[in-house]
């Protein structure tokens, strides 16, 4: 997702003529662009940062001091297709965001009484597919007993990076002089990092009258300050890109979900989030619809004393 127009045609002028070597200059492109929140770049950043978003483990519910439960989450990652990869350069160049199919974390909620309950989450750095996520979440929750329903609000907040080879991919770099195949003349696989910092706040209610199957729906409003480091080296050598792209906005999501209590301390619970993302796809400056929708796992288990 690389930042300014001027040096694309630079790099595509040098790359297609004049190999890096001895004496060569190097242009170093180290520009700041702030974008606004429906550049194409943009929507790819707010994308994957809502992949990340933390949403509840289901059904409000009352915990006591003390009480802890400890869960694994995964979600699906949808694979973008060559037209929704093309971000780069406000829409022009297709960018190497397909690392993964699968996001996971690590999730404890820690009960403080009155009703409160403290959520942590992290995604340590693992690399998988060429990219490294790592991201920590805090929440504070609260519910409220309505007859057979609990109605839970949600306040939270994560900041984190994913670093990978985005703007010169492996591939590329891979295809050496191939110019279609690497069309920048990458020279080695860039470390581009993406860095959120989010907060939001959750809405939830669920259903709570049935002994083992709890069903539940959420909507989350989330405000999003993200940014775009590029690092990579192209045209052969001679340009060494270290530029950034700066967005914020809000956004809008969704969870509906059923938790299962197999036993009295084990839970498994299924998720559908869906974000509601725009974009202004050049040639057209008028931002669309484009979402994220994705499926959701947790397998939570009650470690501490007092789990019902």
């Amino acid at each position: 997702m690389q930042t300014r127009w001027l040096p694309f045609p630079i790099a595509l002028v040098l790359g297609a003529t004049a190999p890096a070597g001895a004496g060569s200059p190097t242009v170093v492109v180290a520009d700041t662009e702030r974008l606004d929140f429906d550049r194409p770049e943009s929507w790819a950043m707010k994308y994957y940062a809502s992949l990340t978003l933390l949403t509840g483990l289901g059904v409000p519910r009352e915990r006591r001091a003390g009480e802890i439960e400890v869960a694994l989450e995964s979600g699906s990652v949808p694979q973008l297709s060559l037209e929704e990869r093309r971000v780069g350069f406000d829409g022009s160049k297709v960018e190497d965001v397909n690392k993964t199919r699968l996001f996971g974390r690590l999730r404890g909620v820690f009960g403080l009484g009155r009703g409160l309950a403290l959520e942590l989450a992290y995604t340590p750095p693992v690399t998988v597919g060429g990219a490294r996520p790592d991201i920590l979440g805090l929440a504070l929750g609260r519910p409220f007993a309505l007859s057979s329903f609990r109605l839970g609000v949600r306040g939270y907040g994560q900041i984190g990076t994913i670093t990978a080879d985005i703007t010169c991919s492996a591939g590329e770099v891979a295809a050496g002089s191939d110019l279609p195949r690497n069309p920048f003349q990458c020279v080695r696989p860039s470390r581009d990092e993406s860095r959120q910092k989010v907060v939001g706040l959750e809405l939830v209610a669920g259903y709570d009258g049935a002994p083992r199957v709890k069903p539940y729906a959420g909507v989350g409003l989330n405000y999003m300050d993200l940014a775009f480091h590029v690092n990579a080296v192209y045209s052969g050598g001679l340009v060494e890109d270290h530029s950034a792209q700066l967005t914020s906005g809000t956004t809008l999501s969704a969870t509906a979900g059923v938790t299962f209590e197999m036993t009295k301390r084990f839970r498994v619970t299924a998720e559908a989030f869906y974000s509601w993302l725009s974009v202004a796809r050049p040639p057209s400056t008028r931002a669309v619809g484009d979402g994220l929708l994705n499926g959701r796992v947790f397998l939570s288990y009650g470690v501490g004393g007092g789990v019902r």
